[in-house]
């Protein structure tokens, strides 16, 4: 999102890119480009180069039910991305447009107009912006120190680990299984690995269930038995319209931060991409976010419509109905 955002601004436009993550650090995401996401990145005037992708391409998404017993294949034209290339492609092409500063994390307001605090290891800085666009993600540090009023969408805590595999799956695979999770877990081929992961609503048992995913993954595709690689992150799951919030004078918040997510997938590149591009195009404007208010009201009302397909895929005798429809879900 602030990459969209730097990449829409105004020329001219002065802005520096706070890059929190480190160099290398993994990343919590399966990593599957949407239709809707390669379209937002069209309309940046981007195409994605090989060598962000991963391979294979799954053209099929295999949905197992263990509540009902269903099992259920259906196509989407996924991407398939290395996310940390994926990332870094994006940040390397905002850097034309933007100060990068790596390492630094947001951490409130200052007491002047404008005025912004950013940390770094042990010393902070204090910066004045006409316009602070929040990309921070779920649990957004910008959304709570600048709008408490604005609580964002409730949290789920999502895992997943990197596992070796002697032959690479040719599905996405899809579980769902009330008695582990309220969510759904995913295994993703990535060339001689697979990413397994899983968001969880109750926190406490979280990790012991993801163990037990891991170990039905692992079994179903004759993965290796150690773990390569683990990642996680808080995942917003937006239940209602009052969950997301564009921000208001000169704080605009965009992606997740925003409570701009699927509810039905947890997928939010897409939305990402295009609320980023809203707020860099909007820094133009006198008022910018009256400006951005038009484009966010889009995108939010596309995510409570996704809230309905929510309702019954995650609902168990919802969902093994819907299993029987050769479309679903």
């Amino acid at each position: 999102a602030g990459c969209a955002a730097a990449l829409s601004l105004p020329q001219g436009a002065r802005a520096l890119l706070v890059e929190r993550a480190r160099p290398g650090s993994e990343r919590c995401c399966g990593g599957l480009l949407t239709t809707d996401a390669v379209a937002a990145l069209r309309a940046l005037g981007l195409e994605l180069p090989l060598s962000v992708c991963a391979s294979p391409t799954p053209r099929l998404v295999h949905v197992s039910d263990l509540d009902s017993g269903r099992e259920q294949s259906y196509c989407r034209d996924y991407v398939n991305l290395d996310r940390g290339c994926f990332d870094r492609w994006l940040l390397d092409l905002a850097a034309k447009r933007a100060e990068i500063d790596r390492g630094s994390r947001f951490i409130g307001r200052g007491p002047g107009p404008g005025e912004i605090r950013l940390k770094r290891g042990s010393r902070t800085d204090v910066i004045r912006a006409g316009l602070l666009i929040g990309a921070d993600g779920a649990n957004s540090t910008v959304r709570r120190a600048c709008f408490p009023e604005h609580p964002g969408p409730p949290l789920m805590c999502a895992f997943q680990a990197s596992l070796a595999c002697a032959e690479s799956p040719s599905d996405h695979e899809v579980l769902f299984a009330s008695t582990l999770t309220d969510f759904y877990a995913w295994a993703i081929p990535k060339g001689d690995t697979v990413l397994v992961g899983c968001a969880f609503g109750d926190r406490l048992a979280a990790r012991h269930r993801f163990e037990t995913i891991i170990a039905w993954y692992r079994e179903k595709l004759q993965l290796g038995e150690s773990v390569l690689a683990r990642a996680g992150r808080p995942l917003s799951r937006p239940r209602a319209r009052q969950d997301l919030f564009a921000g208001d004078g000169d704080v605009l918040l965009v992606g997740e931060a925003a409570g701009l997510v699927s509810p039905a997938s947890g997928e939010g590149i897409s939305f990402a991409l295009l609320s980023g591009a809203a707020a860099g195009r909007a820094a133009a404007a006198d008022a910018p976010d009256r400006s951005y208010s038009k484009p966010f009201d889009h995108l939010a009302r596309q995510v409570m419509t996704k809230t309905l397909k929510a309702r019954v895929i995650y609902s168990p005798r919802r969902r093994a109905l819907a299993l029987r429809l050769p479309w679903c879900p």
